[in-house]
């Protein structure tokens, strides 16, 4: 058994695969890349399979697993903020990735917040070093938590490999949006905007495909049913990875109406596969993200901008060039810093 062990959410291609499981998948294959050696405890964090499920996968098994490997020189890294629930209980070394400060309200209720605030405190407290995935993640921990700003350091990771333009998929008159059915999402936003989008000229045979599950889903079926867009708007969820990459490459255009994004990788995914994004300008999402995604005033604006590039092949391949060439370079001293910070604990 190695020296580092890996805290993590489920692998990529399991069942209870998210976004929180790619960053993990990102952090091993850095370190399988440099030759290092290190073992992975996973957390599945997850009601699909019941509470009980949920005790023994996400507790009592992890737990477990720590108590078996705690000793004072390994290095310990929760790759998302609850997998850092054991921080206080660890001898060793201990490195915390924060994603995203959840503020109160926002989804899952007072006590998935009362949770979230209570372990990532302690597990900040307890950690030696923090990693924020982004500039704005990085202040916000600190302003929230009161941490010292030499404990944490801002480490952007790359876009994964798999996302890619795909030679034998056509583009097609979809517009897509991705992510958690959730208020922070705002896809209610993107509905608005496709129904502006499809009154427009010639814009009446393109649909809206919406990816994602949530409790917002049947409040979203009703507003596009009143909106009388419904037979053009589709649900889809549970999507494989392969899956997804032929929807970014199959849509025509990204909506991303997210409210406020830890980073937000939805818009470099899309756009490495040479699909143009469009966000709100009054979102909080690091610029960095952002640089060459299009910024909307409100829906009225982003039905516009979209329509402006649909009837303009020329804007359309200028601006997807430039934000694949940017996403293609997106992070990529990520693992040269990641492995710099694991050998300053040692």
């Amino acid at each position: 058994m190695g020296k580092l062990t890996i805290l993590r959410r489920p692998s990529t291609g399991s069942m209870n695969q998210t976004g929180l499981g790619k960053y993990a998948d990102s952090v091993g294959k850095c370190l399988e890349n440099e030759g290092i050696e290190f073992n992975s405890i996973p957390f599945v964090i997850s009601l699909s399979g019941g509470w009980f499920n949920l005790f023994a996968d996400g507790f009592i098994r992890p737990l477990i697993s720590v108590l078996r490997s705690n000793s004072k020189d390994r290095t310990f890294h929760a790759t998302d903020e609850l997998c850092g629930v054991f921080f206080p209980l660890i001898r060793g070394r201990k490195i915390l990735t924060v994603h995203h400060v959840v503020k109160k309200g926002e989804y899952r209720g007072a006590l998935y917040y009362a949770m979230w605030n209570i372990i990532t405190a302690m597990a900040i407290k307890s950690s030696d070093k923090v990693i924020a995935i982004s500039g704005p993640t990085k202040k916000e921990i600190i302003e929230k938590f009161g941490v010292d700003p030499g404990k944490v350091v801002c480490v952007m990771n790359p876009i994964d490999d798999e996302y890619r333009i795909l030679e034998n998929t056509k583009k097609e008159k979809m517009i897509g949006c991705l992510g958690m059915l959730i208020p922070r999402k705002n896809t209610s936003s993107a509905i608005a905007a496709f129904k502006l989008l499809s009154d427009r000229d010639g814009m009446s045979d393109y649909c809206l495909e919406i990816c994602g599950k949530g409790p917002e889903k049947e409040k979203l079926h009703k507003l596009a049913a009143d909106l009388e867009i419904d037979s053009r708007v589709r649900f889809v969820s549970d999507l494989s990875n392969d899956d997804v990459v032929r929807f970014y490459n199959r849509s025509a255009l990204i909506f991303n109406t997210s409210l406020h994004e830890g980073i937000g990788l939805v818009t470099m995914e899309a756009q490495r596969c040479g699909t143009p994004v469009l966000h709100l300008a009054r979102a909080k999402i690091p610029e960095e993200i952002t640089r060459f995604s299009v910024p909307c005033a409100d829906e009225a604006d982003m039905a516009g901008k979209a329509y402006e590039l649909l009837a303009d092949p020329k804007a359309y391949a200028e601006l997807a060039g430039a934000s694949k060439e940017y996403a293609d370079a997106f992070g990529k001293n990520y693992c040269q810093r990641y492995i710099d910070l694991i050998m300053d604990l040692k």
